[in-house]
C-alpha cells in the first residue's frame, strides 16, 4: 500500500513538473545586480536594457536616459477567452526608502494579448529629477497575471545615478 502511494505521488508530481502546471525559481544578473525571483509563471532570462536594448554592463544609469528591465520567454499564463492580461507594477525609491514612483499597473489600458504577443515583458523607468547624480535607488517590478494574481515575476536592483 505504502508503495502504491508513493507511486502515485511520484507520478503526480511528474506530471505537474513536465505539463507546466507549476513553476518557481530565482536568477541573479551579477553584471548589474539585478536579482529576480518567479512562481507560477516560467521564463527564459531578465536583464535590464538602456533605451536602444542594449544590455547594461552595469548598475549606473545616466539621468535623462531611460532604461528597462526585461523579462523573455514568459509563460504560463491563464488565459481567458484566448487572450492573456500581463501586469506591471513599478516601484523606485530613493536610498532612504523615500517612494519617488509608485505605478501600480504600467499595463493598465492594455486590452489582452494573444500568449504569443506576451511571452517578452519590459518595464521602462525614466531617470531624471527628483534623482540626483551619484545617488542610489532601488528599483522594484513586479510583473503579474491579471487572471492569476499569484503568478508573478519580481525584479529588484540598486542602480546609481550619474
Amino acid at each position: 500500500m505504502k508503495q502504491s502511494t508513493l507511486l502515485l505521488f511520484a507520478a503526480i508530481l511528474l506530471f505537474y513538473g513536465c505539463s507546466g502546471g507549476f513553476s518557481k525559481g530565482s536568477k541573479k544578473d551579477f553584471t548589474t545586480g539585478l536579482a529576480t525571483s518567479y512562481n507560477g509563471f516560467s521564463i527564459e532570462d531578465v536583464y535590464m536594457t538602456d533605451s536602444a536594448g542594449n544590455r547594461l554592463q552595469n548598475n549606473q544609469v545616466t539621468l535623462g536616459t531611460s532604461f528597462m528591465v526585461e523579462v523573455t520567454g514568459v509563460k504560463n499564463y491563464q488565459e481567458k477567452d484566448g487572450k492573456v492580461y500581463p501586469g506591471c507594477q513599478i516601484i523606485l525609491t530613493d536610498k532612504n526608502k523615500k517612494e519617488l514612483l509608485n505605478l501600480p499597473d504600467a499595463f493598465a489600458d492594455q486590452q489582452g494579448l494573444a500568449p504569443s504577443e506576451a511571452t517578452t515583458l519590459k518595464a521602462t523607468l525614466n531617470t531624471g529629477s527628483p534623482m540626483i547624480a551619484g545617488e542610489a535607488y532601488t528599483v522594484y517590478i513586479r510583473f503579474f497575471d491579471k487572471q492569476k494574481k499569484e503568478n508573478e515575476i519580481i525584479s529588484t536592483a540598486e542602480i546609481i545615478a550619474r
